[in-house]
């Protein structure tokens, strides 16, 4: 049990370092952004766990630079004396004395010891207790460290890994990965950016320890500097958000951080045979209104916000994909409906375009659509926009216009205002996207369906920037609109 003297110290944490502090998971994780004092709140932990005289254990810090573990055992040294428990003073002990291989530690009168030690995974040879491992997208061997960790953990030890990020295809990633995906299930997930930590007063504190005046401007001020100062990499470093590989625009940890839950969504696939299109038109028609109806219109109808979609026009060749969002706050759109039609006749795609829109305007719900206007589908689109005047905006896609609108969409799945389906294909749309002279453009690729067929042509992607274009065109109110640096500094992740 804490004492009186311990309680009020702990009120020293800012919100995000106590949730870490107060989570008593065997295996727990966190990414973070740079310098906002995760492994400074678990040194006091590590103080917590060993200094008792009942009921301590042994805490091994590890990381890729000798110095940090120099820094966290002095930081546990230092909560040693504020909880008001005696420690050593710091030591350095010899490990191998043939590499002249050193680590630090302090130990306390229960028996505990607290040492920092060389992140390999030989290093935890022969010990018990609890694992830290720090800046782990920067180990050599994480997986091995990680795997030697989990032995310890068998007999009563916990594992807590911290670390920035180090690109999208690092294993401190797949690994965060794997337990959004649910893959790693034992692990509790923790995640704070730059923005978040300083909503939550991280100037505040910087300001109280360094002597300094705080004020909101100044705050302001302190904001904008870190992303002046981090320049071309504010994603990874201050926002959490690891660096894409190969050049795609949308990297994949992006993609996997906006993904909605998956009973928050459907996604409706409608293939005809090429036999189809020489049935009676009276036929055909009746096979596309029973689709709505049974498919469509039952998931439509649960939606109580304003619906947006954006519909990327094909035939035969690729498809027509309807990316349908709700607006669940002003400022977000969340998906609900991924509707894709392949080799559907032209009449029977404009009766399916009567059937949505009509849908969505009789119950009071069509906030706006933005459909793709080249070629075939430019009939389609100016029909929609006479039948529903001011609802519908039709669109041909020009560089100017990619530019505009994947970047909006960026900010947005940045900010995770713009939500994704739990699904490989769809994001498969989005991966191929690429930037090419500062615009975000599809290239003249092809990718496989659920079918191993070449048929798609990042047409999600295309179908869910035309969403956010009739959400910024069409809204009667619409969301403000920030720019790109703006986005970055408009988090609410968490």
């Amino acid at each position: 049990m804490m004492t009186a003297k311990q309680k009020t110290n702990l009120e020293v944490f800012l919100p995000y370092q106590k949730k870490w502090l107060e989570d008593r998971s065997a295996l727990k994780i966190i990414e973070k952004n740079r310098r906002c004092g995760i492994s400074w709140t678990d040194a006091a932990d590590s103080v917590l766990d060993g200094a008792p005289a009942v009921g301590w254990s042994n805490t091994y810090y590890m990381s890729f630079n000798k110095d940090n573990c120099r820094q966290y055992i002095e930081d546990a040294g230092e909560w040693a004396k504020k909880f008001g428990y005696a420690c050593s003073d710091l030591q350095e002990v010899l490990l191998d004395a043939d590499k002249d291989i050193t680590a630090y530690r302090i130990t306390f009168a229960s028996g505990a010891e607290i040492m920092g030690l060389p992140g390999v995974s030989r290093s935890l040879r022969s010990k018990q207790g609890n694992v830290v491992i720090d800046e782990a997208a920067f180990f050599d061997d994480f997986n091995s460290v990680l795997q030697a960790a989990k032995a310890l953990v068998m007999w009563g030890g916990r594992i807590r890994v911290i670390s920035t990020h180090n690109g999208e295809d690092n294993p401190f990633n797949q690994l965060i990965k794997d337990i959004r995906g649910g893959k790693e299930s034992e692990w509790s997930l923790h995640r704070i950016t730059f923005r978040e930590a300083m909503d939550q007063g991280l100037y505040k504190r910087i300001c109280l320890t360094s002597g300094r005046e705080w004020s909101e401007e100044a705050d302001k001020e302190f904001l904008e500097k870190m992303y002046r100062i981090y320049g071309d990499n504010p994603d990874e470093e201050l926002d959490v958000i690891p660096r894409s590989s190969n050049g795609r625009y949308f990297g994949r940890g992006l993609l996997d951080f906006c993904t909605a839950e998956k009973e928050s969504f459907s996604i409706r696939r409608l293939e005809c045979s090429d036999s189809f299109l020489h049935k009676a038109d009276a036929r055909k028609n009746a096979e596309i209104t029973s689709f709505f109806n049974q498919e469509i219109a039952p998931a439509l109808g649960c939606f109580e916000g304003q619906i947006y979609f954006g519909n990327d026009f094909g035939r035969s060749g690729d498809l027509t994909t309807y990316y349908i969002s709700e607006e669940v706050e002003r400022t977000s759109l969340s998906v609900r409906m991924i509707i894709e039609l392949h080799n559907v006749p032209f009449e029977q795609q404009q009766l399916f375009s009567d059937l949505l829109t009509d849908f969505l305007d009789g119950r009071h719900k069509f906030g706006g659509g933005a459909i793709d206007s080249r070629g075939n589908g430019q009939q389609i689109g100016e029909h929609a926009m006479l039948r529903h005047p001011g609802a519908v905006v039709n669109v041909m896609e020009t560089n100017a216009w990619y530019a505009k609108y994947g970047s909006e969409l960026h900010g947005l799945m940045e900010s995770r205002d713009f939500t994704l389906p739990d699904d490989e294909v769809i994001k498969g749309d989005f991966a191929i996207v690429t930037l090419k002279n500062g615009i975000p453009l599809i290239p003249a690729l092809r990718t496989e369906d659920r079918n191993g067929k070449g048929k798609r042509h990042g047409d999600a992607a295309s179908a869910a920037m035309l969403c956010v274009c009739a959400w910024r065109e069409c809204a009667s109110d619409p969301a403000p609109s920030f720019t790109a640096c703006e986005k970055k500094n408009k988090f609410n992740w968490w």
